[in-house]
């Protein structure tokens, strides 16, 4: 997302951090800002949680969403193209930070992988927009899930097969306008033509209508 700056000499390092701050500041009003390793060549790998507040946590599967521009995602496949010593790792890692706060709800634990390391990123405490590729793979209704959850139920009383059938891809589209330089930025107008895709395994998650 929006403030990382890759440094890669020391040089630059200060005037990187400068601008982190400011950035900071403004958007959450602490100029509070942190370095941390940069793994190149790395592929950013999504755990699907699910806790119910007494300690006990499910992982509903993995994501890659390595397709990036401008650190912002734009396709997500499930489940991963990971081994199996590497989704167990991330698996165990995810289950650990949610028991350790007792989670109740649905949430996201994000890492990098590169090769057989693994680094963790953040964890969203909320429903993600890409949690559709796993609902796909996995037959599970995750809002009804997490609603179910909400109101009490416990882990134990709920069907959480989530081994993967096959794979789920999510592509997004963007309203984007192309600028004289070659760069795009979101635009807006009235969408005089819609038609999304349409067939057997498709699914379509849009606000968008004609006119």
């Amino acid at each position: 997302g929006r403030g990382l700056r890759p440094v890669t000499r020391e040089e630059d390092l200060a005037e990187a951090m400068r601008r982190c701050a400011s950035e900071a500041a403004s958007a959450f009003g602490d100029g509070r800002v942190y370095a941390e390793q940069l793994l190149t060549a790395a592929r950013h790998v999504e755990v699907q949680l699910l806790g119910d507040g007494t300690g006990a946590v499910a992982v509903l599967g993995d994501r890659d969403c390595s397709l990036q521009r401008r650190r912002q995602k734009l396709v997500e496949i499930a489940p991963a193209a990971v081994s199996g010593t590497v989704r167990g790792r991330l698996a165990e890692a995810a289950t650990a930070l949610a028991e350790s706060v007792r989670y109740r709800g649905l949430a996201t634990a994000e890492f990098l992988v590169r090769d057989e390391e693994i680094a963790f990123l953040e964890v969203n405490p909320r429903l993600q927009v890409e949690h559709t590729v796993t609902e796909q793979v996995t037959g599970l209704d995750l809002v009804e899930l997490g609603l179910r959850v909400a109101d009490g139920a416990t882990l134990d009383g709920l069907d959480l097969d989530a081994r993967p059938r096959g794979v789920a891809v999510q592509a997004r589209v963007n309203a984007e306008a192309l600028q004289p330089d070659g760069t795009f930025l979101p635009g807006d107008g009235t969408l005089t033509r819609f038609q999304p895709p349409a067939g057997r395994g498709i699914r379509v998650d849009t606000a968008a209508y004609q006119g």
